[in-house]
């Protein structure tokens, strides 16, 4: 039996995207479900795991980071992995492009560049799309090629996503939240604020007026993605002491990304990265 070093994730990230029927590279939000408030920067559509900035930020979101759950080599336990950090390097976005690359709900994240770190601790490798063109841009690969390794299945899963978010009912979330929005601006004297509170209440009543609108079931939907991490591997650390990483033998990145929060432009990421290990 292959032995393996299975390490589980999870957390809150953040995506500030346009969506459609928005451009990709539409930097504020137009016509869309999603929106730079006034006094917020750009859109960059960056996915960002941890440490976002203090501007992206904003009044009732969840705590935002990706970090390791629970890790086991061979079955056995290794709680010294407990809580590292699971991060995506170089500014990865989802590369859809209005359905120009992919069908909605298969695109890739490009680029794809996983780090976990902690005490003790440093697993870091990249995703090779195109193995024949490693360095091609995301323009230049075949569709069938990035469906390879874009997301497998996009469907809504109430009760997997509302278990991990903790939202019990995805409509009166909406109205709990217009309603929290309601008494922030009453309190609210800055007019850069309150224009950003007013927008977000606006957005909300859209969502409370139509239980269908993507504004709610968005919050029971998710991505899912498996594919092999094949680029140059980096393992080192005490914390792997006794468990020999094959650097050369695929890693398999599995994961869902699901529970998009429009008004937060924040959603739930969950999944396992699974690392063969060398015979002891």
């Amino acid at each position: 039996m292959a032995r393996e070093l299975t390490i589980e994730y999870g957390g809150w990230f953040i995506a500030r995207l346009a969506t459609d029927p928005d451009p990709t590279d539409e930097p504020r939000g137009v016509s869309g479900s999603t929106f730079a408030l006034a006094g917020e920067p750009d859109l960059d559509r960056v996915i960002v795991l941890n440490d976002p900035s203090p501007a992206v930020l904003r009044s009732h979101m969840p705590p935002i980071g990706v970090s390791v759950r629970r890790a086991t080599a061979d079955g056995v336990e290794l709680p010294a992995l407990a809580d590292a950090k699971v991060d995506l390097l170089g500014s990865p976005v989802f590369e859809n492009r209005n359905f120009v690359l992919t069908f909605a709900g298969r695109e890739p994240i490009v680029p794809f560049h996983l780090q976990i770190t902690g005490p003790g601790l440093r697993l870091e490798r990249e995703m090779v799309m195109w193995a024949e063109r490693p360095d091609a841009g995301v323009h230049e690969i075949p569709r069938e090629q990035l469906e390879k390794f874009g997301g497998r299945t996009f469907r809504t899963d109430a009760e997997l996503v509302l278990r991990e978010t903790g939202i019990t009912d995805p409509y009166a979330s909406r109205v709990e939240r217009r309603d929290l929005l309601r008494a922030d601006l009453a309190a609210e004297t800055d007019p850069v604020r309150r224009a950003g509170i007013e927008k977000r209440i606006r957005e909300l009543e859209i969502a409370i007026a139509d239980p269908a609108d993507e504004r709610v079931v968005n919050l029971t939907a998710l991505e899912e993605f498996c594919f092999p991490l094949t680029g140059k591997a980096v393992s080192e650390g005490e914390a792997l002491d006794g468990w020999p990483v094959d650097d050369d033998a695929p890693w398999t990145a599995e994961f869902w990304m699901g529970g998009w929060d429009a008004d937060l432009m924040c959603a739930y990421l969950k999944g396992t990265l699974t690392v063969p290990l060398r015979a002891a």
